[in-house]
């Protein structure tokens, strides 16, 4: 592409050489440096509209990315929804009524001097007698463990 503009205008400036022949070929180079000029302006408008689509190119690669990048980040949000939906369900508070099949299963009692009769059921043992422990402290009471009795239901 580079040698054609060169060969014209070598073609150009050779010219005078042979406008002395006759005046339909001065014509013709008129004709031809018209032509060449059209050509260059018809180059510089290529090389144009070639560096506005690799602007475009880039610009559409950047969207791409940038969509991307929102999928991911929306993603990020519903994973953040589901946790906090799940750890607001572990700290719901307790179900007072159970169904008959998940009810506890133990049941202990324990009598102190300071605090009183108490008494309190677990679906394990040691889980009635830590809450039973817990009841007799928030009480005020002397509360030992091997004072407690407890018993299956």
């Amino acid at each position: 592409m580079r040698s054609l503009p060169l060969l014209i205008s070598l073609a150009l400036f050779s010219s005078p050489l042979w406008a002395h022949e006759s005046l339909r070929t001065a014509e013709g180079l008129h004709e031809i440096k018209n032509e060449v000029v059209k050509l260059r302006e018809e180059i510089h408008t290529l090389k144009d509209q070639n560096q506005e689509s690799d602007e475009m190119r880039q610009l559409k690669k950047e969207v791409v990315r940038l969509r991307k990048d929102i999928r991911s980040m929306q993603d990020l949000i519903l994973d953040l929804q589901a946790l906090v939906e799940t750890q607001s369900k572990s700290t719901q508070p307790e179900v007072i009524f159970q169904p008959v099949n998940e009810r506890p299963k133990w049941a202990c009692y324990i009598k102190d001097i300071r605090a009183g009769g108490m008494h309190s059921k677990g679906f394990s043992e040691v889980e009635a007698k830590g809450k039973l422990l817990e009841t007799c402290t928030e009480k005020g009471g002397f509360c030992m463990e091997d004072r407690i009795t407890c018993s299956a239901e």
